[in-house]
This record gives C-alpha cells, sequence and structure tokens, in this order.
C-alpha cells in the first residue's frame, strides 16, 4: 500500500513537473526575440544564455553541496544530452527568423509521435488513451501553423522546427531509457548539458571570435531570463517529468510549450490570434487533460 502511495505522488509530481517545463520553455521566444530584435546574432545568444545558466547552477550547486562528480561513462552520455538540447536551441532560434515565434514553438509539436514511435521500438507502448492525447495535441500544433488563408509559411522555417523537435525527442528517449542517466540527480543532469552546450557554442564561435556583444542592458536582463526560465527550470523539471512518468507523457504535456509561445506572441508581439489558432489551442488542452484525467493509477 505504502509503495503504491509512493508510486501515485511519483506519478502526480511528475506531470507538475512536465506542466511547469511546457510552460516556461514556451517563455523562449518572450526573451529571445527581443534580444535577436536588436540585432544579436542567435549562436551568441544561446552561448550567453548557457553559460550564464552553467555559471549560475554550478553556484548553486556548491552552496547546497549537491552532487558534481559523475563516471566518465555518464559524462558521455551527457555530451550527447548536450549537443542534442543544444541543437534544439540553435534549430528553434534560427527558426525564429523565417517565422512567428508562436507558430514556430507550435510546429515543435509533431515531436510526441517521434517519441512515441521511438519508444514502440523499445517495447514501450502507449496506451489508446495516450495516442488520442498524442494526435489531439500535434493536430492542434498543425492548425497554429496555418496561416488565416490556409496556405503554410516559410519552408526553411518549418524545416529547421522539425530538426528541433528530432533533437528533443531524442533527448527524452534517452533520459527516459537510460539507467546510467537516470542515476543521475536532475540538478547534476541539467547542469552537465548545460556545460556541454556553452562549450559547443563556444567552438561554433570561432573560439570567441565570432562572438558578439550584448546590445544593452535590457537585453541582457533578457539573457538572463533565458537562462533562469526556459533553460535551468525548464531542462530540471523536464528531466523530472521524464523519469517519473516516462518519455511519451511528458512529451504530450510539452504542448503546453506552444501554448505559451503562442500567448506571447499574440500579447507581446501582436501576432494575429485567428480562427485555427484558436481551434488549435482548444485540441492541445484537450490532449493534455485527457490524458491527465483519464489516468487510470
Amino acid at each position: 500500500m505504502q509503495a503504491e502511495m509512493e508510486k501515485k505522488k511519483g506519478l502526480h509530481w511528475g506531470y507538475i513537473a512536465g506542466i511547469v517545463s511546457g510552460i516556461t520553455y514556451g517563455m523562449n521566444p518572450l526573451f529571445g526575440v527581443p534580444v535577436i530584435n536588436k540585432g544579436l546574432d542567435v549562436n551568441s545568444l544561446l552561448l550567453y544564455r548557457y553559460g550564464m545558466a552553467t555559471l549560475l547552477m554550478l553556484a548553486f550547486m556548491l552552496l547546497t553541496r549537491r552532487q558534481i562528480r559523475i563516471s566518465w561513462k555518464q559524462f558521455g552520455l551527457m555530451t550527447i544530452l548536450g549537443v542534442l538540447f543544444t541543437g534544439c536551441s540553435i534549430t528553434l532560434f534560427e527558426a525564429y527568423k523565417y517565422i512567428p515565434s508562436g507558430i514556430a514553438t507550435s510546429i515543435l509539436y509533431v515531436y510526441p509521435i517521434m517519441v512515441a514511435l521511438i519508444m514502440m521500438f523499445f517495447r514501450q507502448f502507449p496506451t489508446w488513451q495516450t495516442w488520442v492525447s498524442i494526435f489531439a495535441g500535434v493536430a492542434g500544433a498543425v492548425l497554429l501553423s496555418l496561416k488565416g488563408g490556409g496556405g503554410f509559411i516559410d519552408w526553411k522555417g518549418i524545416a529547421l522546427v522539425v530538426a528541433s523537435g528530432l533533437c528533443y525527442t531524442l533527448f527524452i528517449v534517452i533520459v527516459n531509457l537510460s539507467k546510467q542517466v537516470k542515476a543521475i540527480p536532475n540538478l547534476t543532469l541539467t547542469f552537465y548539458c548545460f556545460f556541454i552546450g556553452s562549450l559547443m557554442l563556444f567552438a561554433l564561435s570561432g573560439f570567441g571570435v565570432k562572438l558578439n556583444p550584448v546590445p544593452d542592458a535590457i537585453s541582457w536582463l533578457n539573457v538572463l531570463g533565458l537562462a533562469v526560465l526556459p533553460t535551468a527550470v525548464a531542462t530540471i523539471t523536464l528531466a523530472a517529468a521524464t523519469k517519473a512518468v516516462g518519455a511519451t507523457k511528458t512529451s504530450v504535456l510539452g504542448i503546453l510549450e506552444p501554448l505559451t509561445a503562442i500567448f506571447v506572441g499574440t500579447i507581446v508581439f501582436h501576432e494575429a490570434f485567428t480562427f485555427n489558432v484558436a481551434i488549435g489551442v482548444v485540441l492541445i488542452l484537450f490532449a493534455i487533460l485527457f490524458m491527465i484525467l483519464t489516468e487510470k493509477k
């Protein structure tokens, strides 16, 4: 009985973590787009973002005496996860150059189907309720990706977002399946992902040669916002949710990201809120609520 109660409690916290991760990751355009619009290139912005997040987390872990040491095998896995997570960010932010930020984040949500299909190869089959949630959520994301007139938007932006979704998919699947990764505390896992990402971005900047300065004080505040909410908080809660409720359900909960991005795009950047967007929002909310409320355990 006690074990069953603990398992149920873990599921509840897993769902909460997935919801927090979705909402905070959806804040990417809120902090990122204003800095990009001021002329800062994507690689420089992401290097400042990941570098700041790495330093903040290292300071926190040292002050609270959290685990930092990991094995070399785990470090190899962290390198893969760091490259995937950074690749997800690079392609998503590049997509903002071609398509509206809210819609870009919405198209990202072809990835729950990718996650479900990959997990089936490892004999982890979604329930019919989860499949209903996946297809309702992806249908909502597709509607969000359509213009009011029904035509699709810039194919370059779509291709970049699909690449971003693939990186995100592989990240979630590895966190869910690897016993070596599961043994690493969420804070430690997140720290190494950011550390590897910072090294990768530093190399892409020509080891600092191509690094451009942040334009002004307001932009620095936006970089700090990126480092804390859609970077540190979103990744820690993503890892926690994936370990607690599994990769497929975490990917469905992540569909809260486009809702947040659409809200930001509409309220802050005055992007159009069409009938397609309204129906897409309803489908996404249905997908998440249906999956959570039909959890028999």
